[in-house]
């Protein structure tokens, strides 16, 4: 397996990685056929678990020769690059693409999410969404369960009397999304907090659990919502899209190889809910490496010997 580091660094976020990648796209000439399946993903436990498990499927399983360019400086840099063509295989999100590519309203519903972005990157870009997880990792407003009981916080919009006084916590991406992030959220709730504080995405919890921070823009499916006490409350106008993951791949490389459809699918589509906070819980919590997890993962059900 062939490992390119072209970000180690998360600050490293755009033209510094992008180019990096962009300039690695297969020179013309060369036959396709003979180069290695190029992957690439975002220093995010999730996303990241699941690139590594579609490389070692295709690799172990498959016998295809991998080439891996992980720590990438978050989701856009992945999804031009696959567009461009500088990456076979990105792991990718709903309604990260509908926001950020397509450039479209949210979709709650996860069926629907699913069929517009993999009817519209067929036919714009040449990319095949294969089979979604059965998890949605959307996002979901948390606070400490204590402070959620003492002032009666049930829902985004009894946070309203509040969040003038209070902090927000969230990642980088979120707080700049104008669609699916805080512009969008503040515009569909009509309030806004007091301060954001955008930070990686590990240390909005130790930023909450420290009182820095008072609400924080978590994931679904983070197995430290429970570690750390929170309650994560309800979005009662329904403003976060759905977020299924999908492997989503160069539809040219499927003609090639069209085995890596199945094979991937038989894993990826059933990732429940509960599957996926362990093996986050196992990387976040436990602090084992993210490729351990995944070929831990794998070797269980039988994908991989």
């Amino acid at each position: 397996m062939i490992i390119n580091l072209p970000c180690s660094s998360r600050r490293l976020f755009g033209a510094a990685s992008l180019a990096v990648l962009l300039s690695s796209t297969l020179p013309t000439g060369l036959l396709a056929q003979d180069q290695p399946i190029r992957i690439g993903f975002p220093n995010q436990t999730e996303q990241a678990m699941l690139g590594y498990m579609a490389a070692l499927i295709i690799e172990r399983q498959l016998g295809l020769e991998v080439e891996l360019t992980p720590n990438l400086g978050g989701t856009g840099i992945g999804q031009t690059a696959i567009i461009e063509g500088a990456l076979d295989i990105f792991p990718d999100y709903t309604g990260d693409a509908l926001a950020n590519v397509l450039k479209e309203d949210a979709i709650t519903d996860p069926t629907a999410a699913y069929d517009r972005v993999a009817s519209e990157y067929l036919t714009r870009y040449g990319i095949t969404w294969l089979a979604p997880t059965q998890f949605n990792n959307t996002y979901a407003l948390a606070l400490k369960t204590e402070l959620a009981q003492e002032r009666s916080i049930t829902s985004i919009s009894e946070l309203a009397p509040h969040a003038g006084d209070w902090t927000l916590g969230s990642s980088v991406e979120f707080a700049a999304r104008p669609i699916d992030g805080y512009p969008g959220m503040t515009s569909a709730y009509g309030f806004e907090f007091g301060s954001i504080r955008p930070m990686d995405i590990g240390l909005m919890y130790t930023s909450i659990d420290a009182g820095q921070v008072d609400v924080i823009v978590a994931f679904a499916t983070d197995a430290r919502i429970g570690k750390v006490g929170l309650t994560v409350i309800d979005d009662d106008k329904f403003f976060f899209p759905a977020y299924n993951a999908a492997i989503t791949v160069r539809t040219e490389v499927l003609e090639r190889h069209p085995e890596i459809a199945d094979a991937i699918n038989a894993v990826i589509a059933n990732i429940d809910t509960e599957t996926q906070i362990a093996l986050n819980g196992r990387a976040d919590i436990d602090n084992i490496p993210l490729d351990t997890v995944a070929e831990d993962y794998l070797r269980e059900i039988g994908a991989i010997d």
